[in-house]
């Protein structure tokens, strides 16, 4: 891949992911329910990972050729300012994507060793013994069969993670709590497990990774953080009746750990996040009011989902015409190398090369640019007086 292509690849793939994202969150606002909102940004992003993989292994089509009537000289200066910009991106975005990688992977190794640290809680030690074994009887029956209970005195605040198998972790303090208030965690914290969200969450950490630079991104990260506290906060209480009691057992969690510090390093917490918590709050208060969320137009959640995938599947097909060494007379681009090599491989000929016009040669505009390039050192005869 040239420094053009790279270029036009990051602008076209930064624009088709904020249109998904957007399309995304509108349809979200149209489901029936949090649970389907978080499956829907499940599959946003997962349909953005799979956009990358299809711009970068396959070609795509040129419904617009802008440079077609341009002359050399200009058509060289453009795509010299194209090969510096394209390298300056390449570097940053390489530099950016490496370190957000390996944020990714020391705070997924910070989780496992505190893990590691965490006392295993026998249930039926204390008073909600009886309950907890209801509400994992609730559960599916790959999570009540696999999830552990743990405790640990460096945490202030609940939360769930799931490896190779799914962990509640409790802080000490929250074990002398009454039953109903213990219930209401469990079942938040739960409702994280069954329902997938840390599956979710690696892979909206993924998408951060490649796309550390954009602002729709990390947007949609904030409302997916929402989404699944909201659907686990429906899930942990059983009517609005119970409403008041579930808000004052959130408060009484920050409560507690507001003099300490929380040592555990994972995003899926019960009560983490002031600005997340108040929302939260927020709207559960408007729940307790209204029984329920009412929405003017309401749509399945698989319908949701396939107008979201058939929606990314025509937004990928729409790239931005930046690269000025695009041959006019292809309406799709050259397959990449290593698709094309492998293609090769199996006895299928694929283009992997642009084909020009006489018109517009790749030697004319790499011959103008070396000329411009050569004019520019030759010294230039000084006036004399």
């Amino acid at each position: 891949m040239t420094s053009t292509q790279f270029l036009e690849l990051a602008v076209s793939l930064s624009v088709q992911v904020s249109v998904v994202i957007i399309i995304a969150h509108w349809l979200g606002k149209l489901v029936s329910s949090e649970r389907l909102q978080c499956r829907l940004w499940t599959v946003c992003y997962v349909v953005l990972l799979m956009l990358i993989v299809v711009a970068v292994l396959f070609p795509h089509p040129r419904f617009f050729q802008p440079w077609a009537s341009i002359d050399s000289q200009n058509a060289s200066t453009i795509v010299n300012l194209e090969m510096q910009a394209g390298r300056v991106l390449f570097f940053i975005w390489l530099t950016g994507a490496t370190l957000s990688l390996l944020v990714f992977m020391y705070r997924a190794f910070q989780v496992n060793q505190f893990l590691k640290t965490c006392r295993s809680v026998d249930p039926h030690q204390y008073a909600f013994a009886e309950n907890l074994d209801v509400l994992n009887g609730n559960a599916s029956s790959n999570i009540k069969s696999q999830v552990k209970l743990l405790s640990s005195d460096r945490l202030k605040t609940p939360f769930c993670s799931q490896f190779h198998r799914p962990y509640i972790v409790v802080p000490e303090y929250l074990l002398e709590f009454e039953s109903q208030k213990i219930n209401f965690i469990l079942r938040h914290e739960l409702e994280h497990l069954k329902t997938g969200h840390p599956l979710q969450l690696f892979l909206q950490r993924l998408v951060e990774t490649i796309f550390w630079f954009h602002p729709m991104v990390w947007w949609a990260s904030q409302e997916s953080s929402l989404t699944r506290e909201f659907a686990c906060d429906e899930a942990a209480i059983d009517s609005p009746q119970e409403i008041a009691q579930y808000l004052r057992t959130l408060l009484t969690i920050i409560e507690y750990g507001a003099a300490q510090q929380d040592e555990s390093p994972t995003p899926l917490a019960f009560g983490r996040g002031k600005s997340i918590v108040a929302h939260r709050a927020r709207r559960l208060t408007q729940i307790a009011r209204n029984h329920q969320m009412t929405r003017p137009f309401e749509i399945s959640g698989l319908k949701a989902c396939c107008s979201l995938v058939l929606s990314a599947a025509l937004i990928g097909m729409i790239w931005l015409p930046v690269d000025v060494l695009a041959s006019p007379r292809a309406n799709w681009s050259p397959w990449p190398t290593w698709t094309a090599g492998a293609l090769h491989d199996f006895g299928f000929s694929a283009n992997d090369f642009e084909v020009y016009s006489r018109h517009t040669e790749l030697h004319e505009l790499l011959g103008a640019r070396e000329t411009l390039t050569d004019r520019s050192k030759i010294p230039q005869p000084t006036r004399q007086e």
